[in-house]
């Protein structure tokens, strides 16, 4: 993506939005560069009424004037600064929203092939780098501009020829912040993506401390850190060397025009050609002028580093979204709950087929259970009922409605899901319970906790059901985890509900309790569960075997039995 498009991109998504506000803050530059230009420009009366004329009344009048020109100044910067702030936090805002929807409406496969710290790293980092390059450098720009071509109309207008001498630099300026923006670029990019290694290598630790300190890697893990946060800051002292270097050797260019201009007007002054107060008036204005251009010669640098951010977000907001949902597309409606698989085949992005033509049936009201070994397609048909993945080829229907054809929040309100990993928020047991059900009352919430048997240790808590229960739940048990991840299923009451493996984790005693919670939960409802214990499902339905991406049997716990293939030999494997 060019320069050119990241900037019509901005202009159209971040920055026409807020057209109004920035009007306003345009008006506010515009005093603030006539009042530094004025302030400029009042050296020659105060220098031809005071000192040369011995005006008495100009003694008064022109140091008011400063003031007043002054005050104006004053206050319009702050008004100005606080709009370009509020426009700058709201385009981060508006970002961050628009980022963190299209990550939690992606599908999962486009979730799975990156890394949670890449995308800390977009949300929290380029973020602030796109906002700076907006409203930092491109407003503070606009700002400067305007100051130093106010500055240069009163050089101008007092002397045009010593002007000229002044500004022959600013060609060699502009092509040096071109160059050190060039550089910048490259630092940035590189800078932007160590950030996101860094974040990636901090969030895996994190969650794996368990791991690092039982197989005593401490060192390995602070080596790996280490070489990152190096790599990143090596980076970042060239970016800051490449932003550095800009404001001195643009003053070093630009003193060449003022050392000719000083030249230049000593000749015409000693002919007496040139007027003091006209003099003073157009040093005053040349002097003020060099803040200006030292801000405009780092522009460049700093949105160039503003550019590489936008490219890694708007890649981001420009991800492709597999599962969509058609325009139009009519709400599922559930009678009975019948789940039909026909001739369904799936693989996954660079892989080969997961399931090969698969064609199967939840009945209503059953418990159709899917075993086989690792890797055989189980939890790959759990996941294209709520379509978290869809098909190559095949359909899925419930109650013979093709649920590529329904509306996606219509699909998964009439599905519960309790995963091996039982997955709750750092929020109280309560709003986890309600998570399916933001609008359920207390009793409604009680109700589930007891059917899910998770009543009576929960009111055993310090704050009961207004108990936090921390990061992924680190303050309970696996089983009261379960449990309350059960509850919420409850208390969604979705006539469809799927199992994956949600007793596997736990010891004897927990899965006693969760599996009596389970039960319950599976009367009356299309269930489809992955057992990896096989004792949980003797007493299913159905129970299909996979293989490979196959059907390799199916038939009840006795029917597979007796017919000694691969059910019985996981079984015997087992007990």
């Amino acid at each position: 993506m060019s320069n050119f498009q990241i900037l019509s991109r901005l202009f159209k998504e971040s920055i026409r939005p807020q057209i109004f506000r920035l009007s306003l803050s345009f008006i506010f530059m515009a005093i603030i560069a006539l009042a530094t230009g004025a302030t400029a420009w009042l050296l020659d009366p105060a220098i031809e009424k005071i000192f040369l004329e011995k005006d008495a009344r100009m003694i008064v009048l022109i140091p008011l004037g400063i003031i007043l020109i002054l005050l104006i100044k004053g206050i319009a910067t702050f008004l100005q600064a606080s709009i370009i702030t509020e426009i700058g936090q709201k385009i981060i805002a508006d970002t961050q929203i628009r980022m963190f929807s299209k990550i939690t409406y992606a599908d999962l496969g486009w979730i799975q092939s990156k890394h949670s710290g890449k995308f800390i790293s977009n949300f929290l980092y380029d973020v602030n780098l796109l906002e700076n390059a907006v409203s930092g450098s491109f407003a503070g720009g606009f700002r400067n501009l305007l100051t130093l071509i106010c500055l240069l109309g009163v050089m101008f207008y007092q002397d045009w020829k010593l002007a000229l001498i002044a500004i022959i630099a600013l060609p060699l300026v502009g092509f040096l912040s071109s160059r050190l923006g060039k550089r910048m670029k490259k630092a940035a990019t590189g800078m932007q993506a160590e950030t996101g290694t860094l974040a990636t290598l901090l969030s895996e630790n994190l969650d794996g401390t368990r791991i690092v300190k039982a197989y005593q890697q401490e060192e390995v893990e602070i080596e790996k850190v280490s070489e990152s946060i190096y790599r990143r800051m090596r980076l970042l002292v060239k970016a800051a060397k490449t932003k550095a270097a800009a404001a001195p050797f643009s003053e070093f260019l630009a003193g060449f025009g003022i050392a000719g201009a000083m030249y230049y007007a000593g000749i015409r002054g000693l002919q007496g050609e040139l007027p003091l107060n006209e003099f003073i008036s157009f040093l005053g204005a040349m002097m003020l002028a060099f803040q200006p251009l030292r801000s405009l010669s780092q522009i460049n640098t700093i949105m160039q580093e503003g550019f590489s951010a936008a490219t890694r977000v708007f890649e981001l907001l420009d991800s492709p979204t597999n599962i969509t949902e058609k325009e139009g597309s009519n709400k599922l409606i559930v009678n009975e709950g019948k789940v039909k698989f026909n001739e369904v085949s799936l693989s996954y992005k660079g892989s080969n087929e997961v399931l090969k033509k698969i064609t199967l049936s939840l009945p209503s009201n059953s418990i159709t259970a899917l075993v086989g070994p690792s890797g055989s397609g189980k939890t790959s048909i759990l996941n294209l009922i709520p379509r978290f993945f869809d098909p190559q080829s095949g359909e899925v229907s419930i109650d013979d409605q093709d649920i590529k054809k329904v509306s996606l929040s219509s699909l998964r309100s009439c599905i519960a899901l309790v995963s091996q990993e039982p997955i709750l928020f750092d929020l109280s047991i309560k709003e986890n319970i309600a998570f399916g059900r933001q609008n359920a009352n207390y009793e409604e919430i009680i109700s589930a906790a007891k059917s899910a048997s998770a009543h009576d240790f929960i009111i055993k808590l310090p704050q009961g059901y207004d108990t936090m229960v921390g990061e992924k739940g680190f303050s309970l048990s696996g089983g009261q985890k379960q449990r309350i991840s059960i509850a919420r299923a409850f208390l969604k009451d979705a006539p469809i509900l799927l199992l994956d493996e949600a007793t596997s984790s736990l010891d004897s005693e927990s899965e006693f309790a969760v599996q009596k919670a389970i039960n319950t939960l599976m009367k009356d409802r299309t269930t489809l569960v992955i057992a990896h214990r096989l004792s949980t499902i003797e007493n299913a339905d159905k129970i299909i075997v996979l293989s490979d991406g196959n059907i390799e049997e199916t038939g009840t716990h006795l029917d597979l039995i007796e017919n000694a293939g691969l059910y019985k030999k996981l079984y015997e494997r087992q007990f």
